[in-house]
């Protein structure tokens, strides 16, 4: 019988053909190792003996997952739901980090099952962690955010144009989104995780845990998290969403300036999912396509500064 440390696995839906159980150092004494097939990342992952997470790469830039760990343990120091970076290296040529494993389960497939109650009060824990995220502010030589999301809409807009070209609804979220490019004049830029929705946030006995996979960590406008909700987040779970942001302000009343900056943010997530599923993702054209309708249907086609899931009465 193999030893853990001799067992070979198969790597194909990852697109690594073999590889052994990683023999890192730092996991020298370490007995159980499993493999965790979830999620879309490229990484292989393994939980190590239920209380690690190793995460190997299919690229060599140690570099990058350096800075990942420095931002990650620096929300970690104030907000333990977000895992810590135990060492970051390589790995037989492949980068690797190790971070806490945190126990729980896929929100995702989760919240839909409990009771409207639960999870609004998930949604309301996950809030107040992305605002403990979102206080430590970037260098002060970081870009500004200004520059970097004009430009970013600079090299979208005509892209997105041409998808939209015989759809007028569709050039409407563009028209939208250049009259309102003056919302990033002064915007901040915090830490934010950048990849938030609920198939990253972890469950377990009905309360949040974790929020998870953190290769997109950055700096930028902190509303513009939430710059996925009408797509990813709302279609899952309405009271979550209505807690996230809840919770994220403390419960106390929105202000204006958060659903004008979100609204637009909603609607540069149409230009860029667009331009990806048109580009790239060629498959995921419909389902985009879903998402988009549905978040112009929730603002209506950005007339309203407050979506409709936020104000309308489910009947919960």
């Amino acid at each position: 019988m193999k030893s853990v440390n001799e067992h070979i696995v198969s790597y194909s839906a990852k697109g690594v053909k073999q590889m052994d159980v990683p023999k890192i150092p730092f996991l020298t004494n370490c007995l159980s190792y499993r493999l965790i097939n979830e999620g879309f990342s490229t990484d292989v992952k393994w939980c190590v003996d239920e209380k690690y997470l190793v995460r190997i790469s299919p690229t060599t830039d140690v570099s990058q997952l350096e800075k990942q760990a420095l931002l990650t343990n620096a929300v970690h120091a104030i907000e333990p739901r977000i895992p810590y970076v135990h060492e970051v290296g390589l790995h037989k040529g492949h980068a690797y980090m190790i971070l806490d494993y945190i126990v729980g389960e896929n929100g995702e497939a989760m919240l839909p099952t409990r009771s409207y109650a639960v999870q609004y009060r998930i949604g309301q824990q996950v809030g107040q962690t992305l605002r403990n995220m979102h206080s430590i502010q970037a260098p002060t030589d970081c870009p500004t955010w200004e520059e970097r999301w004009t430009r970013r809409v600079e090299l979208l807009s005509p892209r997105y144009e041409e998808i939209a070209a015989k759809n007028g609804r569709y050039l409407r979220v563009l028209g939208f989104v250049q009259e309102h490019l003056h919302l990033f004049k002064g915007r901040p830029s915090h830490v934010q995780h950048y990849d938030f929705h609920p198939g990253n946030i972890l469950i377990q006995d009905d309360q949040f845990t974790g929020l998870i996979d953190m290769q997109k960590i950055t700096y930028g406008d902190p509303v513009n998290e939430f710059y996925k909700m009408e797509y990813f987040n709302v279609p899952v779970s309405i009271a979550y969403s209505r807690g996230v942001v809840d919770g994220y302000h403390n419960n106390q009343p929105i202000p204006s300036t958060f659903w004008a900056l979100h609204r637009l943010y909603a609607a540069i997530h149409i230009l860029s999912a667009e331009v990806w599923a048109n580009e790239i993702s060629l498959d995921q054209q419909q389902k985009f396509k879903k998402y988009t309708v549905f978040t112009m249907d929730q603002f209506d086609d950005f007339k309203l500064l407050i979506p409709k899931w936020y104000t309308e009465d489910t009947g919960d």
